[in-house]
């Protein structure tokens, strides 16, 4: 398929405010394109892109597909029958998915991709961040949104893009990467890979498009990504916590607020100048230590001087919903978490279980998708009650019907039966009914987290008027003026290249 970028005029998104799809829709606007889309609801994202002047209906509805459209954009979450979409191959206009879109946009471009269930976005925020301060000025697509630009996609030269390559549906097989960081690999999305084997194939498949000269770069202390380690034959580096790995976190010291620093051991020569570098992050918890691992390894493989890689991380504060501190109402603080899988809500709760010793903290949390909860009951229950005040919504269906007739309250019923606990699990239908709870529960000190990604309304709401501006400005360090560079408006921004290839 060709796309020729100078005809291109009106690019509608089906699914706008999805995390990658408003990414997207954020460079057509920096391109001086006319976009429009659709959710079935408003979000922080459907009001930036107004803001930025896109045109967006709330609600799917074949009327809102004009034939003079030149490109729609559609994410996989949608239902197969959706209106606009059968609308628009009605009318014959283009129409891919947002990562065929992607894989047209790094086509014939230096590009990095950051692949895995869990890390994706923070790791690839921080790739993002030391080649922008080593000057590669890299255009960036990443799922979620980026303190030091304020936004989800950062515009550079083109001449590198770096973007996070989602496994779900094969969405990563539209990049050939000349750089693929895998963070881990394990059983997710069942509802379309079945098991593990589906998963694993999938990813053999993508590692295999990688480009003849490039490098994997993988976890090598996750037992899955050790299996596919073997069989690729092409340039590799690993990082991990052990010796074994090529670039491994030695003298690991956690100290107070959550503040980790390690000291970094390189096997390769050829990357000699980053062994004994000591490194700190103020985001806390053993994944991030992974996470920085991996940029750490990305930012050698590209040449940048081990003090602009320590410079970066040593500031990095985090991302939008990854463990970030909202702020504080009435004496509160209030962080939230956007995981939704077992293994990210355990790292994430140990991860508070550190910073918040000796305080007394709440979880939040709203299971996202039915297949997944009823995939992983024993899993969510064994990872939820690392919390010790545990408030459980009903679960968010997203794109599916309960065919599987699973509830949040088997989970709360799961972690009571089978847990010993001080405070007992508690199952709520409604956020209202939690809004209430927290409201007559929650004292000064106290530090209630939400992860999953419906959850946050209840403590927006639970903190009042003071929760609600925190809420809207974020951590005190989010709303500080900013050196990095930022998604900018489309007024100032070059046009898009003439023309590619797909």
């Amino acid at each position: 398929m060709e796309i020729d970028f100078e005809k291109i005029n009106k690019v509608y998104f089906i699914g706008i405010g999805g995390i990658m799809m408003s990414a997207a829709a954020k460079y057509f606007l920096a391109g001086k394109k006319q976009v429009f889309g659709s959710d079935r609801s408003k979000g922080a994202l459907i009001f930036e892109l107004r803001k930025m002047g896109a045109k967006i209906a709330v609600g799917h509805q074949a009327g809102n597909i004009k034939k003079d459209f030149d490109l729609v954009i559609y994410t996989q979450a949608i239902a197969a029958d959706n209106p606009e979409l059968k609308k628009a191959r009605q009318l014959q206009i283009k129409t891919l998915t947002i990562y065929q879109l992607l894989g047209v946009l790094a086509k014939e471009k230096k590009t990095i991709t950051v692949s895995g269930m869990h890390g994706k976005s923070t790791t690839t925020a921080m790739i993002g961040l030391i080649m922008e301060v080593a000057g590669f000025d890299p255009t960036v697509f990443v799922g979620t949104k980026v303190k030091e630009w304020q936004s989800n996609f950062r515009l550079g030269e083109l001449k590198y893009l770096l973007s996070e390559a989602c496994e779900y549906k094969d969405n990563f097989l539209n990049f050939r990467p000349d750089i693929a960081v895998l963070t881990n690999l394990e059983a997710e999305h069942l509802d379309y890979f079945k098991n593990l084997a589906g998963v694993k194939k999938s990813f053999w498949k993508f590692i295999s498009q990688i480009k003849k000269g490039g490098y994997l770069l993988a976890n090598a202390d996750d037992r899955n990504l050790q299996e596919l380690l073997k069989k690729f034959s092409g340039r590799k580096l690993t990082f991990g916590l052990k010796d074994k790995a090529d670039f491994s976190a030695e003298e690991i010291r956690h100290k107070q607020g959550g503040v980790v620093e390690f000291r970094l051991k390189v096997l390769k020569k050829a990357y000699k100048s980053f062994h004994e570098q000591k490194f700190g992050l103020k985001v806390p918890g053993e994944f991030n230590i992974y996470n920085a691992l991996g940029a750490v390894t990305a930012g050698a493989v590209l040449g940048v001087k081990p003090k602009t890689v320590r410079k970066v991380l040593a500031e990095f504060d985090g991302v939008w919903r990854r463990f970030e501190l909202k702020g504080k109402a009435e004496g509160v603080e209030i962080y939230d978490d956007y995981g939704h899988h077992p293994t990210e809500i355990k790292a994430t709760l140990n991860a508070a279980g550190e910073k918040f010793k000796g305080r007394k903290w709440w979880v939040v949390f709203q299971p996202h998708l039915y297949s997944r909860t009823r995939d992983f009951l024993a899993e969510f229950a064994e990872a939820l009650n690392l919390a010790p005040n545990l408030m459980v919504a009903e679960i968010y269906p997203a794109r599916e019907k309960n065919v599987y007739h699973i509830s949040s309250r088997d989970v709360v019923n799961l972690i009571n039966k089978k847990y010993r606990r001080e405070s007992p699990a508690l199952f709520f239908k409604t956020f209202s009914e939690i809004i209430g709870y927290l409201k007559k529960n929650l004292k000064p000190g106290d530090c209630p987290a939400c992860p999953a990604c419906p959850a946050y309304p209840a403590y927006r709401q639970a903190g009042g008027r003071q929760g609600r501006q925190a809420a809207r400005q974020g951590s005190p360090q989010g709303r500080k003026t900013l050196k990095h560079g930022r998604c900018p408006p489309a007024s100032q921004v070059r046009a898009l290249p003439g023309r590619l290839k797909h």
